[in-house]
């Protein structure tokens, strides 16, 4: 055998061998960039199968440009213990605060805040991070309801979708209302659970709601806790922040709760792709 012909045959080796390297790392590339999000969970930062379509990151240099995206209550709630205002939100470090106080204002002895966005969103994905006010009886909210509630949409009934209603310190609670009916006989599917030894006043986590046509799917920490059919909540809707003082509860109000606070770092809607 002549040297050029070894050589020949040593350069298709290397070309083989080159070609084949080659195709085994375009092969776990391609893997790694498909990996599917595990069964159970929910990963919207993967861009395959979610996209971005709004956030707030609570970055403002006031509160006036807060009000611009967002809508504050003003006044008193007759179904909780305290009323709510925009002198309760307050800002700062890339973070809002809902805050309450013992204040008689509105005819009623505490005061706390609440928040809804100006914008309405229909269906996707929906997550808050945030921390829940440090004292019994007070409720942190992340939730979706009908604007106006008198009103039947043009699909579906009036709504309400707790994502997350948390009580301290260690409740997560979800709820679907069906707001065409009010009192005693008012349709809801409830979903709680108590997590032991967790304080979620004092580690931010995140509630998230995936919500389609057909049905709903609760997330804590982006791992799926429940999921539902959508039998009545088809018509866009604001998303609300809100923090109260509950009428009900096995502890006492008490003056614990006075500059207790629910603290958001974000909230961010997606569309699945």
């Amino acid at each position: 055998m002549g040297k050029y012909t070894v050589f020949y045959n040593q350069m298709i080796f290397n070309m083989k061998k080159s070609l084949v390297f080659a195709t085994i790392l375009m092969m776990a590339v391609s893997c790694a960039t498909t990996k599917q999000t595990p069964e159970g969970m929910v990963n919207p930062e993967n861009k395959k199968e979610w996209k971005l379509v709004w956030k707030d990151e609570f970055n403002y240099k006031d509160k006036a440009q807060l009000l611009k995206v967002w809508e504050s209550a003003n006044g008193p709630e007759g179904h909780i213990l305290c009323s709510r205002w925009e002198e309760n939100i307050e800002l700062g470090d890339g973070t809002l605060r809902l805050v309450n106080h013992k204040e008689n204002r509105g005819g009623q002895e505490w005061t706390s805040g609440s928040i809804w966005t100006r914008r309405d969103f229909m269906y996707g994905y929906y997550e808050c991070r945030y921390k829940i006010a440090a004292a019994p009886r007070t409720n942190s909210s992340f939730w979706i309801t009908s604007r106006d509630k008198s009103k039947t949409p043009e699909k579906g009934l009036p709504f309400e979708i707790d994502i997350n209603e948390g009580h301290y310190p260690s409740e997560y609670t979800t709820c679907i209302h069906d707001c065409s009916i009010s009192g005693p006989r008012r349709k809801s599917n409830p979903g709680a659970k108590m997590y032991p030894g967790t304080d979620f006043s004092k580690e931010y986590h995140t509630y998230g709601l995936e919500w389609t046509e057909d049905e709903m799917v609760f997330y804590i920490d982006r791992k799926e806790f429940r999921r539902v059919r959508n039998e009545f909540s088809k018509s866009p809707a604001p998303l609300f922040l809100s923090e109260a003082i509950l009428k009900w509860g096995d502890e006492k109000v008490t003056d614990t709760i006075e500059g207790t606070f629910m603290e958001v770092d974000y909230v961010r809607v997606y569309s699945r792709k």
